[in-house]
């Protein structure tokens, strides 16, 4: 197919709207504004090349590119394939590197891991792809790809051209040029996730690759003292904890006020669990999955949670990976059923969190939020693992102050090494729980002002771990009932209102001849001692009435002032009336409370309300 030259000029007072490009694997968010070429889709002899669309903002350039299968971006394994973007740098196809009819200055090579750096004619260089900070996501096989590289060494006009070699396949078309001029259809969020808890009952899970026992390592373990310090997390899923003893955890937190009672490492698995709050059981999943069944407070929470802790085999062990992965959801269904290795309360809520080593095959991915099992015959038939029968949650965690969610790199890169990836995840049962706040901390992305506020220096996470800690909030069931003090049915327990506060309802005295009578139905306690609806009132003065409705709410009557009735004796006042007991708006008998109304009953059958305030 023949387009001839692709000049896409759009300005920025022409673009309607804006959208705000994530890089995270997911592509909701690219939208219409994004200039798109969409190649022939029988034009190669392999895997074909079926489009891309480009963005931007201050900050970066932003490329998507869609394949007819799925291919691991860098790795050879699974659909075998070399993709390379080509950029001219300075929109001049006599400068660089000529090749589909530009003048390529950079082209990054996917497959091998580097870049070409062309903007030297007489020295060609290779450069990592850390160089222009290249981040490709998602880390696992698909058909889709979005890859942020740093817009610092390009002009404001560059020539795009991408090839995917095995299939000799181009886009744009051999004698096409695509050319983008830079108009910042992408606008990065200006908000940013600080480390307080929006509500302290959220309950704060940190999940952290902490690299080859680190909380021991002497070069590093001070940043990792700050991180957990900063991070304030109620549980934390350590991975890569096999030499960490529980001594080693106990003389790594006696440094740090913070006091986390329960610890609960697995030499085997590596992994390492802490917690303010105490385990009821354990459970191994697999060699490299544990679970803990967290008692959370009864003071706060109607529910335990379990937390459990992954830590599956990396790299090219897709059959390790998907085993871990396939048992998980074998111990999921089993502890949703009765009978088995595990039984849960229902809708006992779940986390799944730790380095999962997602750099394979797709399938591992969806085994762990479909539940759909490999090996069928070994681990059972699966299905969705969420509690309603849906699939889990996957946490997307961005850094702290830019829309990017990749939680590795390599800390010394050269050329060949492996760009960014997303390794660590959180998954739950959203049915039964959601999520106030979630980010990853990696301090060499945060400002200034940013570390400062949480006691943190710029280059501490990428001291302390090739892995980024990441955090997410969790909003849990609760107790509920009614919160208000003012209602009959209030309760003391109950942290979140559930609408359920009843209160008394108001009543009237009203006179009828020689009568005064409640307007209200129910029970009736005057200050005369008289339980009935209506009484004769014998002298003048205040009179009223406590009155126990049909919902057993206690509330007072107005105040009614008797005047009329004449007497012609002389109206004694009974000085030495004693007093039979004392009693709550409930009738109850009581001792003298403070702040409390309190009805005063006389042996000359008159009765007071009185309260004292203090």
């Amino acid at each position: 197919m023949r387009i001839g030259l692709l000049l896409l000029f759009y300005f920025p007072s022409l673009v309607l709207s804006q959208t705000t490009i994530k890089i995270d694997g997911f592509f909701d968010d690219w939208s219409r504004n994004s200039n798109t070429y969409i190649d022939d889709s029988t034009d190669s002899q392999g895997i074909d090349l079926l489009g891309f669309s480009v963005c931007n903002d201050n900050e970066y350039l932003y490329v998507k590119i869609r394949l007819d299968d799925e291919i691991d971006l860098t790795e050879p394994f699974y659909n075998p394939s070399e993709v390379m973007i080509n950029i001219d740098a300075d929109n001049n196809a006599s400068t660089g590197y000529s090749t589909n009819n530009i003048g390529s200055e950079y082209g990054i090579n996917f497959f091998d891991k580097f870049i070409f750096d062309d903007t030297d004619p007489n020295n060609v260089d290779t450069l990592a792809l850390y160089d222009l900070d290249i981040i490709p996501l998602p880390t696992i096989t698909s058909n889709e790809f979005e890859i942020a590289i740093n817009r610092s060494l390009f002009s404001d006009t560059i020539a795009i051209s991408i090839r995917e070699f095995i299939g000799n396949d181009f886009m744009p078309d051999n004698g096409s040029v695509f050319t983008y001029i830079f108009n910042n259809c992408s606008s990065p969020s200006t908000t940013a996730i600080d480390f307080s808890r929006n509500d302290p009952n959220n309950l704060r899970l940190m999940t952290y690759n902490v690299w080859s026992n680190g909380l021991i390592n002497n070069n590093r373990v001070d940043e990792h003292r700050r991180i957990f310090a900063s991070a304030n997390a109620d549980i934390i899923t350590y991975q890569e904890c096999g030499n960490t003893t529980y001594n080693d955890v106990m003389s790594f937190l006696n440094t740090n006020p913070t006091y986390y009672p329960y610890i609960y490492p697995d030499l085997n698995s590596g992994n390492l669990t802490i917690s303010k709050y105490p385990s009821l059981q354990s459970w191994q999943v697999t060699n490299k999955i544990d679970a803990e069944l967290i008692d959370l407070p009864d003071s706060i929470y109607s529910t335990d949670i379990l937390i459990i802790n992954g830590h599956p085999p990396c790299c090219s062990n897709n059959q390790g990976r998907q085993e871990n992965f396939d048992a998980f959801i074998q111990f999921i269904h089993d502890a949703k059923t009765v009978g088995g290795v595990i039984d849960l309360p229902i809708n006992t809520p779940i986390s799944f969190s730790g380095d999962m080593n997602l750099v394979g095959y797709s399938e591992q991915y969806y085994t762990i939020v479909n539940g759909t099992v490999s090996d069928t015959v070994t681990f059972g038939n699966g299905g969705f693992p969420d509690w309603d029968n849906t699939p889990l949650e996957d946490q997307i965690c961005y850094f702290n102050e830019k829309e990017i969610a990749y939680t590795w790199d390599n800390s010394n890169p050269s050329a060949g090494d492996f760009p960014p990836g997303r390794l660590d995840f959180v998954f739950f049962t959203n049915s039964v729980m959601s999520v106030n706040k979630s980010f990853t901390i990696s301090t060499e992305h945060m400002s200034a002002s940013l570390l400062a506020q949480n006691n943190l220096y710029w280059d501490d996470t990428k001291i302390a771990s090739d892995h980024f800690p990441v955090i997410v909030d969790f909003v849990l069931p609760m107790l509920t009932g009614c919160t208000d003090p003012a209602a009959c049915n209030y309760d003391s327990l109950a942290t979140i209102n559930d609408s359920s506060c009843v209160y008394p309802a108001i009543s009237t005295i009203t006179q009828n001849g020689t009568c005064l009578e409640v307007t209200m139905s129910g029970t009736y306690i005057w200050n005369t001692g008289e339980i009935t609806q209506t009484i004769i009132p014998t002298s003048n003065g205040w009179y009223w009435c406590i009155v126990t409705d049909i919902n057993d709410c206690i509330g007072d009557t107005s105040f009614y002032e008797v005047t009329n009735i004449v007497s012609v004796i002389s109206e004694i006042t009974n000085t030495d009336r004693i007093l039979l007991r004392v009693t709550d708006m409930l009738g109850q008998e009581t001792p003298y409370r403070r702040n409390t109304t309190l009805f005063y009953i006389y042996d000359d059958g008159t009765l007071e309300k009185k309260i004292k305030l203090e």
